[in-house]
């Protein structure tokens, strides 16, 4: 069985562990994740510990294998609804900014012909650095991977480009963060085309 399934899942107060046949459903301060897991693997719950182990009869299959992917899964989900997970990104270039943000549905202008509309899931909140002229927006929310991907949506509408770093960036996560005017993540740059010198 991976080393990693077979380390225990620690559970801190006010955080519980419903598990079933094919799913667990954790839930704490900052709401509820469910994630459906094999069927050959167990979870089980004994105090403030949570265990996870292949099915005796299918020990020797593929669920044995997978159980540290569904530790890491729980381990995730335990510290989402305890502690959360935040993301801030900053809409990068000339005019880029929140047009609107109302029912967690962002409007957007991010260099393109047309408005840009998405529909933050409701497991995510959604809130814009007021002093940033609307163009730093956080997500929070207990889902680690609902998280992932919804910064992978929004950094779809317009990725930041190698030139001069315009598009929806990543913003690092440190006590500057909360600023008007955050560190972002780096990206790979790349020169731009120089014009031939000299006359023919």
């Amino acid at each position: 069985m991976s080393r990693i399934g077979k380390r225990p899942v620690e559970l801190p107060k006010g955080v519980t562990i419903t598990a079933g046949a094919d799913y667990f459903e954790v839930k704490g301060p900052k709401g509820v994740v469910r994630r459906a897991i094999p069927g050959g693997v167990n979870i089980d719950v004994a105090g403030n510990v949570a265990s996870i182990s292949a099915k005796s009869e299918v020990e020797a299959s593929d669920a044995s294998r997978i159980t540290g992917t569904v530790r890491s899964h729980l381990a995730n989900a335990v510290n989402g609804v305890d502690k959360g997970y935040t993301q801030a990104l900053k809409l990068e270039g000339t005019g880029y900014k929140v047009e609107e943000l109302k029912n967690n549905k962002l409007t957007m202008t991010l260099g393109l012909s047309h408005k840009v509309v998405y529909d933050v899931p409701k497991a995510v909140t959604v809130t814009v650095t007021p002093d940033s002229k609307q163009t730093v927006v956080w997500l929070d929310t207990a889902d680690k991977d609902m998280l992932g991907q919804v910064v992978a949506q929004m950094q779809s509408f317009r990725p930041p480009e190698p030139y001069k770093g315009k598009g929806v960036r990543l913003v690092v996560m440190n006590e500057k963060a909360k600023t008007a005017q955050p560190e972002l993540v780096k990206i790979r740059a790349k020169a731009g085309k120089a014009g031939k010198g000299g006359k023919k």
